[in-house]
């Protein structure tokens, strides 16, 4: 990942940080520790977020994958 791509990726981050916790607040979230905040985030993640990623690589890919050994 070149330096330019992972500033963009930060910037991306940042921004799906901002929209997760104003939805939280929006909600009535609990997040008065951190176990609630963990959880919380890990519920906003697998319901926004890794769907999205699950998208991309379920897209065939244009070059084949190498097989990696498993030792």
């Amino acid at each position: 990942m070149t330096p330019a791509e992972r500033q963009e990726l930060l910037q991306c981050s940042q921004r799906i940080a901002a929209l997760l916790y104003q939805e939280a607040c929006e909600q009535d979230q609990p997040m008065a520790n951190l176990g609630a905040i963990e959880s919380m985030v890990r519920a906003q993640v697998q319901d926004h977020v890794t769907p999205v990623i699950g998208e991309f690589f379920a897209k065939p890919s244009r070059a084949p994958m190498k097989d990696i050994p498993a030792n």
